[in-house]
């Protein structure tokens, strides 16, 4: 018996839902399956279990790829997964992630967003460990401007970017041009947080080697004494960190001349180095 036009178009409709129902529950079933592995990367990367992380950071890669190779998803995962590669020191696996995830996320090159800039300060990050610091420059400064443009130049955000841009050119020994991001960086930090806090230290700490290594002690001298007094009250009398800047004072102070206090410094780094043996 012969159908009617109309029941044989209703048999199509109903073969092709058929068809086409179970692809669309297969990309629910991706979504969730890839929701729930990137969810449970990111939370082992909060707990520093980074080998678990990239394990399942890895898998939610994998999911991800099934809706394209440069969709937001796959951009969202790699995202995630460069800074868990950085802490496992897969450089250049890191490396290539991020730049990635860049290259979906901000295809232009011209998004200000704070997550772009973040992303920027990961990857210049990354390119330092490799040992590319001329690399990571303009990078920094990339995000730098971003920053700036969202929250000031006297974010706490633009100052992290500063003192990094300044401890690159430290290592690149261009100490001229370590100076003005170190100081704007520890200008910053002090207001923000007073005088007594790590950051304002860390980057004081910067500065005085930077001054030294331009042969101003005058300017050296005090920075050093500061980033001393901070670590001691902020981290305590016997923390490695503070017995840092002792030793680096007690260089500078011996080049200076001023052999008594460079002895004080020396003999009181030395038993915090002896303590941190034991």
């Amino acid at each position: 018996m012969r159908t009617s036009n109309s029941a044989g178009k209703l048999f199509l409709a109903i073969g092709l839902f058929v068809l086409v129902r179970p692809v669309c529950l297969r990309a629910d079933d991706i979504e969730a399956a890839w929701k729930d592995l990137l969810i449970k990367g990111q939370r082992a990367a909060v707990a520093h279990d980074m080998a678990t992380a990239d394990q399942f950071l890895q898998k939610a890669l994998h999911e991800a790829e099934r809706f394209g190779s440069t969709d937001s998803h796959v951009g969202i995962t790699l995202a995630s997964l460069g800074p868990v590669q950085k802490a496992l020191k897969h450089y250049a696996e890191a490396e290539a992630s991020l730049r990635r995830a860049l290259l979906i996320i901000d295809p232009d090159d011209n998004r200000g967003t704070e997550d772009v800039a973040d992303l920027n300060f990961d990857l210049a990050g990354i390119l330092v460990e490799e040992g590319k610091q001329t690399a990571a420059i303009p990078v920094f400064n990339k995000c730098l401007g971003i920053f700036q443009q969202l929250g000031g130049g006297e974010s706490l955000k633009a100052a992290a970017v500063q003192c990094a841009i300044g401890d690159t050119y430290r290592s690149l020994r261009a100490y001229a041009d370590a100076e003005e991001p170190l100081k704007r960086c520890a200008e910053t930090r002090e207001a923000d947080g007073g005088v007594m806090n790590v950051g304002l230290s860390d980057a004081l700490y910067s500065l005085a080697i930077v001054y030294e290594k331009l042969g101003k002690y005058a300017l050296a001298d005090p920075r050093y004494k500061l980033a001393e007094k901070i670590r001691e009250k902020t981290l305590g009398i016997m923390s490695p960190a503070f017995a840092q800047v002792l030793e680096s004072h007690a260089a500078l102070l011996k080049q200076m001349g001023r052999d008594k206090e460079a002895a004080q410094d020396a003999a009181l780094a030395a038993a915090i180095r002896r303590h941190e043996r034991k």
